[in-house]
């Protein structure tokens, strides 16, 4: 049996969005469940108890302020987890699970600007250290190629170089492993795109999933549940 990752931006906690959001991802039948902007209020613990009575084990920072972006993270089947945030970052999480498949998965979302210097360091270092296990890393990274991920007149992005230097650290953008060079937005400005909702993945997770498929849906951000859209990562 396979695994179906979705990561989506749910935009400030969900609000009043949220049942229309739990709606929405649990119709995409996910083994894993990727939340940035959850929040710990009333909304995110809605949430949560949805997804909890799907099935789903959820975690989340411990930092529990109600009024901060974290991330939630859901799955069916898994077996550990591990909160790496940088130690005293103010804003943005970083979660790391591992599901019964062995393979470990790293919730991501990113602060902006330089603040995301210690993220993308945390990264590196995680993923030099898990060569050898099937890694994927997955969320928003408010971050991407400034050659092709930014649309037009768009702010270029701070921290693109660390960006890049993720591919030295063994991982493998896996939307472009299969789509190139390809432009294709998963947040947008009123006047321009950017890809700032990234899966990327080790040598170990695509020798083991040779054939996996990776995709932007775009439909909750056109239908008006977020303003992003979602990054769907699936594996047989």
């Amino acid at each position: 049996m396979g695994i179906r990752i979705v990561s989506l931006n749910i935009c400030h906690g969900g609000g009043k969005r949220i049942a229309r959001l739990a709606d929405w991802i649990l119709a995409t039948s996910p083994s894993v469940v990727v939340l940035p902007e959850w929040k710990n209020n009333d909304s995110g613990r809605c949430i949560r108890e949805i997804l909890t009575g799907s099935g789903l084990t959820t975690i989340a920072s411990a930092r529990g302020h109600s009024t901060l972006n974290s991330v939630l993270l859901g799955a069916i089947d898994f077996t550990a987890s591990w909160e790496i945030t940088p130690a005293n970052s103010t804003v943005g999480d970083l979660l790391l699970i591992e599901v019964s498949k062995g393979i470990r998965i790293l919730g991501c979302y990113f602060p902006q600007k330089r603040a995301k210097v210690r993220f993308f360091q945390q990264c590196i270092d995680l993923a030099s250290k898990s060569r050898d296990v099937p890694f994927v890393m997955i969320g928003d990274f408010n971050t991407g190629k400034n050659d092709l991920d930014v649309e037009g007149s768009g702010v270029p992005f701070d921290c693109a170089d660390l960006f890049e230097a993720l591919g030295g650290a063994g991982l493998v953008d896996l939307w472009r492993a299969r789509h190139g060079d390809r432009r294709e937005w998963t947040w947008r400005s009123r006047v321009n795109g950017f890809r700032v909702d990234h899966a990327f993945g080790n040598e170990a997770f695509i020798k083991r999933f040779p054939t996996f498929r990776c995709e932007i849906d775009h439909s909750p951000r056109l239908d008006g549940l977020t303003d992003h859209s979602a990054v769907v990562l699936e594996a047989d």
